[in-house]
């Protein structure tokens, strides 16, 4: 009889021992799956408010190129000149899990509630091209944009040098970004500064071109009715100055009329190239959507970054676009 018990207490001993190392087994099992589920891939958002223009276009492909070097998932989205909408989907980016944001904001003066609430999230926001306020910049975690004052001050130097008896100037802006404010600013400073006698060019008049060729095309085309002596046109960009050219050449003013873009854009470079533009100051938007994915990467690794990045302008005009590929918006420099 003492031998049976001993016999079930020994059993029953395995059996326990047997019991408690499968749960450890299982517990281990749960804990690596609890960490499998931490490796999850990073969420970055792209932010844009147009993707209609092909500027932004390349922002984004830079953005997916970086992305798709560190393994990260790119969200993207085209706002549509549309704050509200724009607010809507970063909201949305923000329940999808997104850990950074490239932001290229359609109101760079009005943004501060969507930064907060990226801020209260926890989502690092690198602000592209689009400068947002200086009152703004305790919001975001970088900013990475051209030298804008250098992009207007080249194309308004260039006026200067080919047409020293000065002439009747037409802005075609985009006045609610901050950035073509500071491009404007820098034609002209290039125009005073270069000129024999920056008296000698005066403002004819500001229209609203929306960064659009369409838009720009109906407000050129409005302002030439009014100003018919206007002899120089100034775009925010190549996509703006697209509807200059077809403007000025509907009215058979293309051998009166010197027309300027931004971006050096393969349309600009080509316009150029076909002379029916005569500069553009060239930008890098594919590099600033790279480098801005590869800030959100350091942040992520605690480390610290250049707050301001500036990306230098280029010239690209009549006297140098057989040095260019019309084809091509710039070549990224990888990591």
């Amino acid at each position: 009889m003492k031998k049976n018990v001993k016999k079930f207490v020994g059993l029953l001993f395995v059996a326990v021992l047997v019991f408690s190392m499968v749960g450890c087994g299982s517990e281990g099992k749960e804990q690596s799956t609890s960490n499998d589920a931490k490796k999850e891939k990073v969420k970055i958002g792209f932010s844009c408010y147009t993707l209609s223009n092909e500027y932004f276009s390349a922002v984004e492909k830079g953005v997916k190129e970086a992305c798709d070097e560190l393994g990260y998932e790119m969200i993207s989205n085209d706002a549509q000149s549309d704050s509200t909408v724009q607010a809507k989907q970063i909201d949305d980016m923000i329940a999808q899990g997104i850990s950074g944001l490239i932001y290229i904001p359609n109101d760079s003066k009005n943004c501060r509630s969507v930064l907060e609430t990226c801020k209260n999230a926890g989502v690092f926001v690198i602000n592209v091209d689009n400068v947002i306020t200086e009152d703004d910049y305790d919001s975001v975690d970088g900013i990475i944009a051209s030298d804008n004052h250098q992009l207007g001050y080249l194309s308004g130097k260039y006026v200067a040098e080919k047409s020293p008896k000065g002439g009747k100037v037409l802005i075609v802006h985009l006045q609610t970004a901050e950035s073509c404010a500071v491009n404007v600013q820098g034609f002209w400073d290039g125009l005073k500064e270069n000129a024999a006698d920056g008296a000698e060019f005066v403002e004819a008049q500001v229209v609203e071109g929306g960064g659009a060729t369409d838009i720009s095309y109906k407000a050129v085309s409005d302002a030439l009715s009014a100003n018919p002596d206007i002899s120089i046109i100034y775009c925010i960009n190549d996509t703006s100055a697209q509807g200059a050219i077809q403007a000025v050449t509907e009215a058979g003013l293309q051998d009166h009329i010197m027309i300027v873009g931004k971006d050096a854009a393969p349309l600009g470079k080509q316009n150029i190239k076909d002379g029916k533009q005569v500069q553009s100051s060239g930008q890098r938007p594919s590099q600033m959507g790279y480098d801005g994915v590869y800030s959100i990467k350091d942040l992520l690794d605690g480390k610290e970054i250049e707050f301001n990045v500036a990306i230098e302008a280029y010239d690209c005009s009549t006297d140098n676009i057989n040095e260019f590929d019309v084809n091509q918006w710039d070549e990224i420099e990888h990591k």
